[in-house]
């Protein structure tokens, strides 16, 4: 008999030390801190610095990319850039 309390003491306690790790890691996981459920995972970036030192194009090109991007919203929100109204 004792050895059955004893068990279902172990189970109770396994259980609540999941239910604590999934409850910390679902808020880490909401405060951007670790990827943990999510439908979107983040890209990687392996190598990060050693890939810059040996590619640097790759961050030129992600530079520009984005410089790109910034230029045609602003591009939408500002209209033509000549001036002339294209609605007449």
């Amino acid at each position: 008999m004792y050895w059955i309390v004893v068990a279902v003491g172990v189970v109770v306690a396994l259980v609540l030390a999941a239910g604590s790790v999934h409850l910390l890691l679902t808020w880490a996981n909401r405060r951007g801190l670790v990827w943990y459920r999510d439908d979107v995972r983040p890209p990687p970036r392996s190598l990060g610095l050693l890939e810059e030192i040996y590619h640097p194009s790759v961050e030129h090109v992600v530079e520009y990319e984005a410089g790109e991007e910034a230029r045609a919203d602003h591009a939408e929100t500002t209209g033509p850039e000549d001036g002339s109204d294209t609605d007449r």
